[in-house]
């Protein structure tokens, strides 16, 4: 190595003349050096340190002309240093100082002749400079010599004081940005810039005086107002890249971390929106989804290119988890960061909480893209990521589904009052007014007892429930936002196709809407889906799922200092206890976050995998829908039960519906769990149970809503109707039935089966009301009658076809498992459809529906692309058929067809059969004519029956039916006689009076005996006569 570039050769003795331009690195150990006879050793090497780090001289001659080495000469500082020509350490003060402050620098550079000027000799910029002289200094960290040493650490002094007091009086140096200097000193990403940078703020806080702190936000602030612009310039993919570990550097400073805090403080705490416009909060904001709700969305500009949206998912997927995984680094810095920025950061996150409470509410959801809700709330991607944060924050205490740490975790946080969350240690204080999963007390006078609550809660408790109103707020919201999006996207295609043909003007509108629901509906699947944030999703609900059975078991206990669990207790079904006060602390998003969950995850293609499922969830998943599903007890809410049936549905294996069907092995896992869970037994009764109760709660539930709640049990059923086990499980509740149908309150299997019946036909009515309705709207199109109607009257009909359409389908859909179960329940309980109760409801509808479709309308219903509308009148025919023949064989059954004088007549059966032979059903004919053949002796004769009691008193009809009646009873509240029959019937579905709606059981009704007495002697009275006539006749 020449020593022209050798930094130590002034240390190895060369000649005076040379001793500041011969520059390099040694060949060997380091040589001791004459002494000069006008200056020590130690001054010459010192001064060809300064010269080879700082690069300023104070003598003129210090470079040769033909050299290449470029220095700064401080002239004045020369001249008052004359006759001195080399810097020692105390003079280097001064000299520093005065090169920062130079001005025309290239003015100054010795030799004369240069033209090209090194960087670091002319830098202007302090921050730059220093930071250069600092990187210069580290050639000689190997150094032992104590002069060098001693040197090195008063140059490292000097260019912190220097850079100190640049920042506390930046007047002195004109026309210096310094923000933007040490923003360009955080961008080099590498150890020694940010150990520049942390040294920088230590040495400015090093007196640690209030003042100091002020001047060093003062400072700060900018640096972090011009990082939080740059992030705000780039999207996920782009954010460049020194942006994160400047944030961990401010974290992990105890003199940046409250700047870094003070930064995100929103301007109005109360403005949900504010807490985007923070550092922090912009870094959250980057996602796939747009920022704000008015802006378009940046990726997926080709959604129908699979091969595009694959790479462009896995570069989103790849920057997300970049992002998440510094970001919870970051937060988890500040957490340790003392008890005051934890205080800080944990407030910030319960206010942003807080705040942004109405984006979970139901009418945000279905506004829309844009509403009052997203234009003052943070953004979809914001709150996802700041749940899939809190998600890493609290996988130590969730890494198996009975983790010991998670038993930790008090169910009372929910119930502590906003004036108590201080002393409290609660910063979620939103959650007092959250529906929890039972209602609070109440004393005789209708006061409201408070719930219990801690002396104090901990980080794992906060964390938890942190997490989960944020998953409340970002993945429930999204999942559901996706799923709108689909059904949209779904009409959307359907109308396009339907225009397509034609030349239409509203063709390339709906082709954009569609390109655009598309792009959306990519986006937020995209940001549903990152593996890691769903890993960690599925972790934290399977330990949430074992919990809340934990908590659910325990009996309610007063006045502890802690409600936590604390041990895992055995579980045993049914659970028999009384229910917990914690129950009613512990708010519904907690539960519903479960089963957002497990749907999702089966609806969208990609959100589930073999890993989740094994990574446990199912199993305790399992277990918490048995306890909470059908246990009013404890879960007040009829519509939550009945979203856990919906979960339930989603655990299921492969069916033959299924569109994106699971791998065999997690078909078979799933399979298994339905086989071997060891509290699989109570899944029939806890569906039955939930079935009936969104009817019996007495709220106002809207006939779609409550079909929606059933289709999914109905899949459940037809599953477990495959088991042999769960097939006695229903064997055993029909029994029961049958045994105790007098009961004061109805058996279970029975209001099930007449809530089915109810059901059954309410949804054939609409779906051949429907049908009827399309067919006449085809005929019509068809016919060219819409091709003379003003355009806007014709769109107006295409929608009104499409909208009709949909109702079809869906009618014709749960028709159809409404059905196939009834005739499952029929073949196996058959004489619980006969009893008086039922009977007549049974056989009027059966023959309503056959009616319908055998008989001369038939045609009514016969549309295009019946395919499309779900609707298979041969295979209802068929369905149908099959209830007659097993029903068939009951007396009271086959009197009640022939009763119904609005469907029945002789010839339903035989235009039954005729239709049985074209759809491929003869080998029920021949069981059907004996039906047949039994109805008809039987309607004979009660026919003559009808003509002996046709002029019956009126107040011996029904009030209800206008029929006999052959066991009155009196209701005690209205007062009012009816049938037996009748009341049981309407109590079934109804346990109130139906004249004025009182409450009212079969316990509470009186047999009027002396009106039972008189109808049944003008019965025999009236039978007497016709004897008699007859035998004088004859």
């Amino acid at each position: 190595m020449s020593d022209q570039n050798n930094p130590f050769a002034g240390l190895i003795g060369s000649h005076e003349a040379k001793a500041t331009s011969d520059v390099g690195f040694p060949s060997g150990p380091l040589q001791s050096t004459p002494k000069d006879n006008s200056e020590s050793e130690s001054i010459i090497t010192i001064n060809n340190i300064v010269e080879n780090v700082f690069h300023f001289t104070i003598n003129i001659n210090a470079v040769d002309e033909s050299s290449d080495k470029q220095l700064v000469y401080l002239e004045e500082l020369a001249q008052a240093m004359n006759p001195r020509f080399r810097i020692d350490l105390e003079a280097l003060e001064q000299a520093l100082f005065e090169r920062l402050l130079l001005q025309d620098i290239e003015q100054n550079i010795i030799p004369k002749a240069t033209r090209s000027y090194k960087e670091h000799v002319i830098q202007k910029l302090v921050f730059p400079y220093l930071f250069s002289s600092m990187q210069n200094l580290q050639s000689y960290d190997y150094v032992n010599d104590e002069v060098v040493v001693n040197g090195i650490k008063k140059m490292k002094e000097l260019i912190f004081r220097n850079a100190v007091t640049a920042l506390k009086q930046p007047a002195l140096f004109e026309g210096q940005d310094f923000s933007s200097q040490l923003i360009e000193l955080l961008q080099h990403v590498d150890p020694q810039s940010h150990t520049f940078f942390m040294d920088l703020v230590k040495a400015f806080m090093a007196e640690g005086d209030a003042e100091s702190q002020n001047q060093l936000r003062d400072t700060m602030i900018p640096v972090l107002r011009n990082i939080h612009t740059d992030v705000n310039k780039s999207n996920l993919i782009n954010l460049p890249i020194y942006i994160l570990p400047s944030i961990d550097i401010f974290a992990s400073s105890p003199y940046l971390a409250p700047i870094l805090m003070e930064a995100c403080e929103p301007k109005n705490k109360t403005l949900g929106r504010h807490y985007q416009d923070s550092i922090i909060g912009a870094l959250l904001g980057l996602s796939v989804l747009p920022r704000t709700s008015t802006a378009p969305h940046e990726f997926f500009d080709n959604p129908t290119d699979q091969s595009a949206i694959s790479m462009v998912e896995t570069s989103v997927w790849n920057a997300s988890s970049h992002l998440i995984n510094n970001l919870h680094k970051i937060f988890l810095t500040l957490l340790k960061g003392g008890p005051q920025i934890k205080d800080r950061l944990l407030t910030w996150i319960g206010l942003c909480l807080k705040s942004n409470a109405a984006r979970g509410k139901l009418w945000s959801v279905q506004a829309g893209d844009i509403s009052a809700a997203s234009l003052q709330c943070v953004s979809d991607g914001f709150m996802l990521n700041l749940g899939a944060v809190l998600l890493q924050l609290c996988q130590p205490f969730c890494k198996t589904a009975n983790d010991p740490k998670s038993l930790k975790i008090d169910p009372t946080y929910g119930a502590v009052p906003p004036e108590e969350c201080a002393a409290k240690s609660v910063h979620l204080d939103c959650l007092h007014n959250e529906t929890c999963l039972l209602p609070a007390r109440e004393t005789e006078d209708g006061q409201t007892v408070k719930r219990p609550t801690a002396e104090t809660y901990n980080f794992v408790t906060e964390c938890f429930y942190m997490t989960q109103k944020c998953i409340d707020l970002g993945v429930r919201v999204c999942a559901e936002k996706l799923y709108r999006c689909g059904q949209d996207l779904g009409r959307a295609q359907r109308a396009l196709a339907d225009v397509a043909a034609s030349a239409h003007h509203l063709l390339e509108p709906m082709r954009q809407r569609t390109q655009h629901l598309m792009t959306r509906f990519v986006s937020l699947r995209c940001a549903l889906l990152e593996n890691e944030m769903l890993t960690n999703l599925h972790r934290l609900q399977a330990t949430t799922c074992t919990w809340l059975v934990q908590v659910a078991i325990r009996e309610s206990c007063e006045g502890l200092s802690c409600y936590a669990p604390g041990n895992l207790m055995p579980v045993t079904m049914p659970i028999t206890t009384p229910p917990p006060d914690t129950l009613r602390c512990i708010p519904e998003f907690v539960l519903e976050n479960i089963v957002v969950l497990i749907t999702m995850a089966r609806r969208t293609v990609g959100a589930i995998t073999e890993e989740a499922d094994l990574a446990g969830l199912l199993q305790p998943a399992l277990t918490l829908v048995l306890a909470f599903m059908g246990d009013s007890a404890r879960t007040y809410n009829p519509h939550l039960r009945a979203r856990l049936a919906e979960c339930l549905e989603a655990m299921l294996p492969n069916h033959p519906d299924e569109q994106q069907p699971l791998s065999n092995i997690a078909s078979f896992y799933r399979e298994q769990l339905f086989k071997e869970h060891p509290h699989r037994l109570q899944l029939v009764p806890c569906l039955l149970d939930v079935f009936v109760g969104i009817e019996m709660t007495g709220q106002s539930v809207q006939f779609e809503q409550k079909f929606n709640y059933r289709r999914p049990m109905y899949l459940v059923m037809e599953f477990l109707w495959g088991m042999q086990e769960h097939r006695d499980a229903f064997t055993h509740l029909a029994n029961e039935a049958e045994a105790n149908m007098e009961a004061v309150h109805p058996p279970l299997f029975l209001r099930f089966v007449n809530l089915l019946m109810n059901d059954a036909i309410f949804l054939l009515d609409e779906a051949l009301g429907n049908m009827a309705q399309i067919r006449t709207m085809q005929t019509a199109q068809e016919s060219g009658a819409w091709a003379n109607l003003p355009a806007q009257e014709r769109e107006q009909n295409i929608s009104n076809l499409s909208h009709i359409g949909m109702l079809a389908r869906f009618d014709n859909i749960l028709g159809r498992d409404t059905i196939r179960t009834l005739v499952r329940l029929t073949a196996h309980a058959p004489t619980v459809f006969c009893h008086p109760t039922l009977v007549e409801r049974v056989a009027s509808m059966l023959n309503y529906f056959l009616l319908h479709l055998v008989g001369p309308n038939k045609k009514n219903f016969k549309v295009k692309d019946m395919k499309e509308f779900q609707f298979d009148p041969a295979s209802t025919v068929l369905d149908i058929c099959r209830m007659y023949v097993e029903l068939g064989n009951n007396e009271r059954f086959c009197a009640a067809v022939s009763d119904d004088g609005r469907s029945y007549s002789p010839q339903l059966f035989t235009l039954a059969e005729a239709v049985l032979v074209r759809i491929g059903g003869g080998g029920l004919i021949t069981s059907l004519q004996e039906v047949a053949s039994r109805v008809s002796t039987i309607a004979a004769q009660r026919r003559r029956d009808e003509e002996i009691l046709a002029n019956a008193p009126e107040e011996f009809l029904d009030p209800i039916m206008s029929t006999l009646m052959l066991d009155p009873v009196i209701l005690p509240s209205s007062r009012t006689t009816v049938d037996r029959t009748t009341i049981a019937r309407h109590l079934l579905s109804d346990q109130s009076d139906p004249f004025n709606r009182s409450p009212l059981s079969m316990d509470q009704v009186k047999s009027d005996t002396e009106l039972k007495q008189r109808i049944h002697a003008w019965i025999a009275e009236q039978k007497g006569k016709i004897r008699q006539t007859t035998d004088s006749h004859s």
